[in-house]
């Protein structure tokens, strides 16, 4: 019994199990209605006796069952759907409002595949799962009908079924391991194929590491080759099995109960048409549990994951137009600001205790190695972490209570794990404007924007950062956070960011703290800090900044 996810369907749909339940009695109990006429009227076929009123039953019977049957499954598949959509709205909202670090410390993997194929799992079961209840209600009520021909005989039946039932579930079993067992190593030779093709440089350079390679691929391949052969050897032993069965079940109706019960024979008929009656709804009842099964493993998954989002998330913002930013005119302070990443035990980085002012309007550098804690110390002055200790002041006042994105809509970043979204999300900003940027990026031979987004985000890593900074101009936040810009373009672009599009944002009264290691550029700046193993270790202001 698919408990987990039938709790799950009642939670988001309303309980609708009580609808789909009568929908397939009434169906269920049709088919079985067209048994039980069959059988009659087929005995009053042998007696040379037509009887209009069977025929009549018969299409009252048949109108029956096409209609729960078509009900159910139209209501069934609308409200796992339903329920699926809804999973994954929130999933994605409890994303975005969640805190970054506690996010990050899921499994990036772990997400895609609860929402990627857990989500899949569920969906492709929806007919199984109709299915599976509708084929054991018409078992169980086919059942009565056995019994109230012959007891002995059904007892005799029931055993037999249930012993073949167990029988194929135990190699069922067996086959949904080996699924999972390639389904693994097919993941582990893509892995290293990709290896082979991403290192290709590395694997021509060595012979000794290309024959390695080449090494562990055989193996996972022969591997993989066996797991194949033994999953596709034990379904086709259970699909014979199953017919097998079937027909052994024929033969001990024939054969071996009217030995057993006495004045069976006369009944033999009726019941070797309930077993042909049921053999296809039983077929599909033992098939669909494995399935079922993992679809209920999917959705206490799915139920796992939102949960671990929701203890992730901030607080959430209130409905309505995105948050105006912090008012700020003078300065940004960090007083005794420390921040600390979380671990569980042993040594952890952070950075701090800081005491820094960056005034309005100037150029700011950070530098120091990496590691240095420069890129998380512009982290936790945009908003993105919170402060272990310490304060963060905006023209000497604290952020106000549950106003973080208040402080967030202040910046635009290109920090160096960023990512170049397809279209310009929540950027309002004409043709003209945005032909522009891309001519001054000089990437106009590199690719266009339109309704669709950006023709192609197939580009080299530096490219991409000035797709970004297009974006960021376009986005005209009053304070820019800039980290290692600079460092994958060419000589042309990195003077250019420097001595010409830094003074610019200067001349408009943008605030810009640029992370870097580009020395030779310093002078462009009003304040240069330097950080060291997370400690502000100097400020120095400089005389001939670019005004």
């Amino acid at each position: 019994m698919p408990r987990i996810l039938l709790s799950l369907l009642a939670r988001e749909t309303g309980d609708i199990r009580r609808d789909l339940l009568v929908a397939l009695l009434i169906s269920a109990a049709a088919n079985t209605g067209i048994l039980v006429i069959i059988n009659q009227a087929s005995a009053s076929a042998a007696e040379g006796v037509g009887d209009l009123r069977l025929l009549s039953m018969f299409i009252v019977a048949m109108a029956l069952y096409v209609v729960g049957l078509r009900f159910t499954f139209g209501v069934a598949t609308h409200a796992i759907e339903s329920m699926l959509a809804q999973i994954r709205q929130r999933i994605m909202r409890g994303i975005a409002h969640a805190d970054l670090l506690t996010l990050r410390q899921l499994r990036e993997g772990r997400i895609l595949q609860s929402i990627a194929q857990d989500t899949v799992v569920i969906s492709e079961s929806q007919g199984l799962l109709v299915a599976a209840v509708h084929s054991a209600l018409m078992v169980a009520m086919t059942g009565v009908y056995v019994l109230t021909v012959s007891w002995p005989a059904f007892l005799i039946v029931v055993a037999v079924i249930a012993a073949g039932a167990l029988l194929y579930l135990a190699g069922a079993k067996e086959l949904d391991q080996l699924a999972t067992r390639s389904s693994g190593l097919e993941a582990g030779f893509l892995g290293k194929m990709n290896d082979m093709v991403k290192g290709l440089q590395e694997v021509k350079l060595s012979t000794a590491r290309r024959q390695a390679v080449l090494s562990e691929l055989d193996d996972v391949g022969h591997e993989l080759c066996e797991v194949k052969v033994r999953t596709t050897s034990l379904y086709n032993a259970n699909a014979i099995f199953s017919q097998t069965f079937f027909y052994a079940l024929l033969a001990v109706i024939v054969f071996v109960l009217p030995a057993l019960i006495d004045n069976f024979a006369p009944q033999a008929p009726k019941l070797l048409s309930a077993v042909l009656f049921i053999f296809g709804p039983l077929s599909t009842l033992i098939t669909a549990i494995p399935s079922i099964g993992r679809a209920d493993h999917a959705a206490a998954s799915l139920l796992a994951l939102e949960d671990e989002i929701g203890r992730a998330a901030a607080s959430r913002p209130t409905p309505g137009p995105a948050p105006r930013p912090l008012p700020m005119t003078q300065a940004i302070e960090c007083r005794d600001l420390e921040f600390h990443y979380p671990g569980v035990t042993g040594e952890m980085f952070g950075i701090g205790p800081i005491n820094l002012k960056l005034t309005q309007g100037e150029i700011v550098m950070f530098v120091g190695g990496n590691g240095s804690g420069k890129t998380t110390l512009l982290k936790v002055i945009a908003g993105l972490y919170k402060p272990s200790a310490g304060q963060l002041l905006f023209d000497g006042k604290p952020v106000p209570e549950n106003a973080e994105q208040r402080q967030r809509e202040m910046f635009g970043a290109i920090f160096s794990d960023f990512h170049l979204f397809p279209k310009l999300y929540g950027i309002e900003a004409d043709d003209a404007a945005i032909a522009t940027e891309l001519e001054a990026m000089g990437l106009t031979d590199k690719l266009s924007y339109s309704d669709t987004g950006f023709s192609t985000r197939d580009l080299s890593t530096g490219q991409r950062k000035r797709v970004a900074m297009v974006v960021a101009l376009l986005e005209n936040r009053s304070i820019l956070i800039f980290d290692e810009w600079a460092a994958e373009q060419d000589p042309e672009f990195r003077a250019h960011f420097y001595e010409e599009l830094l003074p610019m944002l200067k001349a408009k009264g943008k605030t810009v703290l640029v992370a870097t290691h580009d020395d030779r550029y310093f002078g462009i700046a009003d304040m240069v800090v330097k950080m060291e193993l997370g400690r502000l270790v100097s400020t120095q202001r400089q005389r001939n900044a670019t005004s």
